[in-house]
């Protein structure tokens, strides 16, 4: 496994267990509908999950949720230069593709 894919996979961990404590915490305080934004009921990792203002995972958008950025530098995947995770830096990584997962059978 590479150095990124590791750094990634711990990234993913992380917001994971952010994620899913800001549920669990109640978080009632959703995005417009149409704002491009993924509700709290959106499970990490699903069609849903997705923030369209920044192209990744809404439980990943440390552009969108400060509060993630900790999580990111704690598994050395930061980019200090442009302010987000090195993981998610198309400036750092020109051919990075971040694919928004397929929506499932039955319109989710």
């Amino acid at each position: 496994m590479s150095r990124s894919s590791i750094r990634l996979a711990a990234a993913v961990l992380v917001s994971l267990v952010v994620s899913f404590s800001f549920v669990a915490c109640g978080s009632s305080s959703d995005p417009p509908a149409g704002s491009g934004h993924a509700s709290s009921s959106a499970q990490p990792g699903t069609y849903e999950d997705w923030c369209d203002e920044h192209g990744v995972p809404e439980s990943q958008c440390t552009r969108c949720n400060a509060a993630l950025i900790p999580a990111f530098k704690a598994t050395h995947d930061w980019c200090d230069e442009h302010g987000l995770p090195e993981s998610q830096c198309r400036a750092c990584n020109p051919n990075l593709q971040i694919a928004r997962p397929a929506k499932r059978a039955g319109g989710r």
